[in-house]
C-alpha cells in the first residue's frame, strides 16, 4: 500500500474528518463512557441522595467520573448538620446504604478500563482502514483481536505512570510548599511537555500495534518510541492542535455556556453536559485518527513484516 507524506496539520485535519465520518465509532464510545459514568454515580446517589434537588452535584452526572461528586455527596449530611448547629451524624439505615453503595461501586472503575481496552482496537482499525466504510464485523474483530494486548498495555501503563509521576508530583508539591506559590509558574511549563510526550508514547503504542498488525506490546512500544523521536515536529504539531481544540471546547463550555444556563433546569444542564461530553470525545477521536494518519506514513519494523492486504473491500492482516 503506497504511503504519502503527512505533516502534523494535515494529520490533524484528516483526524477531524475521520472522527466526523465514522459516527458509529463516536456513538459507541459515547454510550460506553456514559454507561460507565452512570454505574459509578447512580449507585452511590441512590443510597446517599434522597432529594435530587438537594444535590447540585448530581446534575454533573454526565461529566464523567468525578471524585468530588462522591465526596460532596458523602459530606452533605455533615455539612447540613454543622450549618444547622445540630449534632452531625448518620442514621444506621443511611450508614448501611452508604456502605453498600460504596462497596458496590468500588470495583466499577475496572469496567471503564475494560471497555476502553476492548474498544480501542476496533476504533483504531476503523481509522486505519479509512476510507473504507464502517463495518460491524471488522470493528468487533479489531476489538477482540487486540483486547488482551491492550489490557496488558493499560495495566503496564498504569503501574509505570504511578511509579514515575507520583514521586515527581510529590516532589513538585513539596517544593512549591517550601519555596512559594510562584514556583508553580515554573513547574507546570516543565511538567506539561513531559506529560504530553508520555500520553503520545502510549497512544502511539496502540496505534503502531493496529497499523502494524502486531499484538506484541514490547515491539509496538519500541515502534512508538522510534516514530515519536524520529518525527518530533509532526507529532508535536498534531498533539498541540488537538490539545488546543480540547482547551477551546472546555473554555466554551465552562465560561460560555454554563454561566448562561438556568441551574434549576437540571435536565437542560444535563443535556448540555452530554453534548459537551460528546464533543470532547470527538476531539479525542480526532487526535487518535490523526495519529493513525501520521503513523501510516512510515514503515515500522513490525512482527513478520505484516502489511495490509486488500481483500473484498476489507484490509486483512495475515497471521
Amino acid at each position: 500500500m503506497k504511503k504519502t507524506a503527512v505533516n502534523g496539520w494535515s494529520a490533524f485535519r484528516a483526524g477531524l474528518l475521520r472522527a466526523l465520518r465514522y459516527r458509529w465509532v463516536l456513538g459507541i464510545l459515547f454510550i460506553a463512557n456514559l454507561f460507565s459514568a452512570l454505574l459509578l454515580t447512580v449507585l452511590p446517589a441512590g443510597a446517599l441522595a434522597g432529594d435530587p434537588a438537594h444535590r447540585p452535584a448530581i446534575r454533573q452526572i454526565a461529566d464523567g467520573v468525578d471524585a468530588w461528586w462522591l465526596i460532596e455527596t458523602m459530606m452533605s449530611p455533615l455539612t447540613e448538620a454543622i450549618l444547622r448547629g445540630a449534632e452531625p451524624g448518620l442514621s444506621p439505615g443511611l450508614r448501611q446504604g452508604a456502605l453498600l453503595a460504596l462497596s458496590t461501586a468500588a470495583p466499577l472503575p475496572l469496567l471503564a478500563w475494560l471497555s476502553s481496552a476492548f474498544l480501542s482496537g476496533g476504533l483504531l482499525l476503523t481509522y486505519a482502514e479509512a476510507p473504507q466504510p464502517f463495518r460491524w464485523f471488522r470493528f468487533l474483530w479489531g476489538c477482540w483481536h487486540w483486547f488482551g494486548a491492550f489490557l496488558l498495555l493499560g495495566a503496564v501503563q498504569g503501574v509505570v505512570s504511578i511509579a514515575l509521576f507520583v514521586p515527581v508530583i510529590g516532589a513538585a508539591v513539596a517544593a512549591v510548599a517550601v519555596v512559594g506559590g510562584w514556583l508553580v509558574w515554573i513547574v507546570i511549563p516543565l511538567l506539561a511537555p513531559v506529560a504530553v510526550l508520555w500520553l503520545a508514547l502510549w497512544e502511539y503504542t496502540r496505534i503502531v500495534a493496529v497499523v502494524g498488525g502486531t499484538r506484541n506490546v514490547i515491539r509496538a512500544f519500541g515502534g512508538a518510541v522510534s516514530f515519536t523521536f524520529r518525527r518530533p515536529l509532526p507529532v508535536a504539531v498534531l498533539y498541540g492542535l488537538a490539545l488546543l481544540l480540547l482547551a477551546l471546547l472546555h473554555a466554551l463550555f465552562r465560561c460560555g455556556l454554563m454561566p448562561c444556563l438556568p441551574l434549576d433546569r437540571w435536565l437542560l444542564v444535563l443535556a448540555v453536559q452530554q453534548a459537551f461530553i460528546l464533543t470532547r470525545l470527538w476531539a479525542r477521536l480526532a487526535r487518535l485518527a490523526g495519529g493513525v494518519a501520521l503513523c501510516k506514513t512510515i514503515q515500522f519494523p513490525v512482527q513478520n513484516n505484516v502489511t495490509y492486504q486488500f481483500n473484498g473491500g476489507n484490509y486483512v492482516y495475515p497471521d
